[in-house]
């Protein structure tokens, strides 16, 4: 250092006088008004919206009351190269004091040059010393006679010191009132704090504010896209991908999958699955059914979102998932029903790397959910308009042929009644009679179709009589006395089949006798219901010309096959075709047993 300092020795204790105890007297005064003013000054920090606004008036306060000339409060910087430095940020002067130094906080002081002094503050202790010769040392500042510098400490961390200067004479500072400077520069250190605790959570709350509204314009972008695709998107598979997607890059899930109750099956099928940022088809089951499955048991009635930690998992919930789960080194998995009317018809679930329970909470994600939910009912609504729509043109139709062909062929038959009554009609053998006689068979068979494709076009006929009965009917109505005898075995089988289900059997059974009365000449057609443990088929076989080629190529090129065909398949059945040139042909329906 270019001044030379040296400690100020504490005054020692002479023996009792006068003068001995007016020095105490001065201390302890002294004493008193500093932490006066220091608690005053505390007040003052505490009440102040700015406190580096007040630390002036706090520094002029404590200055008086040290009666001092100078108080400077000097706050660490590090320098472009990493160099602690100190720097006057608030100052107090008396009357005709100089400053601190000029320019000092755009050239703080570098603590090396102060190695000694910088590392007792540093240590926790406050240092005192005058100088000797007339020298100028930055730390000193300008004019100073003595000095106290007395560190502060914020958190456990160094942040600046407290200098109180002597200009105007040399004076020696007691421990007593040394101690009370320290309480004083403890005061300021903890208004420092205070105010860096209370910039960092304005910070915090900026940056939570400014993530929020980060989080809320991806939200919003989001939920703006899905509701468009939803407005433009009929098929609930692509739809379900596209959120799907979303989601999984929104809460950096490991993969996610969308399951839906497919109330024509009696199954819970997977509509939607992603991994690695892929839609694809998942690496396990599709569906499960309804009844009995374990994933049923475990989800079917739930109504509210759970956390699954797939460590703990022991019961395969769905078959394969858990596996599945393991070789990605998921930890858990957000499992969010879908919901609507209080029951629930699907599930929205994402798994992930992490715990992400937090995830339960998202805003986010329970939108997505809602859209979710809102698509795979409008998809419901859809195919009901359409089931209906097409269940009023069978309706149309079927009155029309009832009103018009059939009447038609009632009409020629009471007309041919007519004709054979004449004399020359009567005649056994003649031609004429003959050619009525075919005439009527044929009037008779147009009746007879015309009056299948009426029942084939009836709604409901299952609902008021159940499948048994409704077979039987069909049965005796496609009976052609002379032509083609229908019949049905199978009476008091119970199917446990929903009335929809029931429903499609018998359009399968009607499309089947119709296609054998029509094109394969036969004279018997057996409807069979057979039963076993789990299962029921139900058949329609006859001894018809059969097909010259195979049944699959016929099914696939014939219009009542491949129907026949599409309607097993939406009710989960197993439709089976079997033909043999001049032998006849067997379609079959295999049903498993599912309670309505």
């Amino acid at each position: 250092m270019n001044a030379s300092l040296a400690p100020l020795p504490l005054e020692a204790k002479p023996a009792p006088c006068a003068e001995s105890l007016t020095r105490a007297n001065e201390s302890l005064q002294a004493r008193e008004r500093l932490l006066t003013a220091t608690a005053r000054a505390s007040r003052l920090l505490l009440q102040a919206p700015d406190v580096r606004g007040a630390i002036p008036s706090v520094l002029g306060l404590i200055g008086e009351a040290a009666q001092v000339d100078r108080v400077s409060l000097l706050e660490t910087r590090v320098g472009a190269n990493g160099e602690n430095l100190l720097a006057v940020v608030s100052e107090w002067t008396a009357d005709g004091v100089a400053p601190h130094a000029r320019e000092v906080v755009v050239n703080p002081c570098d603590e090396r040059r102060f190695a000694f002094v910088c590392a007792e503050l540093r240590a926790g202790r406050s240092v005192c010393f005058s100088k000797t010769d007339g020298a100028v040392c930055g730390i000193e500042g300008v004019g100073t006679q003595s000095k106290a510098m007395v560190p502060i400490f914020v958190a456990g961390e160094f942040i600046g010191i407290v200098g109180f200067d002597n200009t105007r004479q040399h004076r020696a500072i007691d421990s007593a009132e040394l101690a009370a400077l320290e309480t004083a520069a403890g005061v300021i250190g903890a208004a420092l704090h205070r105010e860096r605790l209370v910039d960092d959570v304005r910070r915090e709350r900026e940056h939570a504010a400014e993530e929020q509204v980060a989080e809320l314009a991806k939200a919003n972008a989001v939920i703006r896209g899905n509701l468009e695709r939803l407005a433009g998107e009929t098929d609930l598979h692509s739809l379900m991908g596209h959120m799907l997607l979303e989601a999984t890059r929104q809460f950096d899930a490991a993969s996610g999958v969308v399951i839906v109750l497919k109330d024509s099956l009696q199954e819970w099928r997977i509509v939607a699955h992603v991994r690695d940022d892929q839609v694809g088809q998942p690496p396990y089951a599709v569906s499960v059914p309804v009844s009995g499955s374990e994933f049923t048991q475990r989800f079917g009635d739930l109504r509210e979102p759970i956390y699954l930690n797939v460590a703990r998992q022991t019961r395969e919930i769905w078959p394969g998932v858990l596996a599945f789960h393991r070789t990605q080194g998921a930890q858990g998995t957000v499992v969010y029903p879908l919901v609507f009317g209080g029951r629930s018809v699907g599930f929205f679930a994402l798994t992930f790397k992490r715990n992400a329970e937090d995830v339960l909470r998202s805003e986010l994600l329970v939108a997505l959910v809602q859209q979710a939910t809102l698509a795979v009912q409008l998809t419901r609504l859809a195919y009901s308009a359409k089931e209906t729509a097409v269940l009023m043109e069978r309706t149309r139709i079927g009155q029309e042929i009832h009103d018009g062909l059939a009447q038609a062929f009632t009409g020629i038959l009471l007309q041919l009644g007519a004709v054979e009554e004449f004399p020359s009609c009567k005649k056994r053998g003649s031609e004429l009679a003959l050619t009525l006689s075919r005439v009527r068979e044929l009037a008779r068979d147009g009746l007879a179709e015309a009056r299948r494709s009426v029942m084939a076009l009836r709604l409901d006929q299952t609902r008021r009589a159940g499948l048994a009965i409704a077979l039987r009917q069909l049965a005796d109505r496609s009976t052609v006395p002379g032509g083609v005898t229908c019949t049905f075995d199978g009476a008091g089988i119970i199917t446990g089949l929903k009335p929809e289900h029931e429903h499609e059997l018998l359009r399968i059974a009607q499309e089947a006798v119709s296609n054998a009365v029509r094109h394969a000449r036969p004279h018997i057609v057996r409807i069979t219901m057979s039963e076993e443990d789990q299962h029921f088929t139900l058949s329609v076989a006859d001894d018809g010309i059969g097909m010259s080629q195979g049944p699959e190529l016929s099914a696939r090129e014939g219009f009542g096959l491949s129907s026949m065909r599409q309607r097993a398949g939406a009710i989960g059945g197993e439709w089976q075709i079997e033909s043999e040139p001049r032998i006849g042909t067997r379609i079959s329906v295999r049903m498993m047993k599912r309670v309505a």
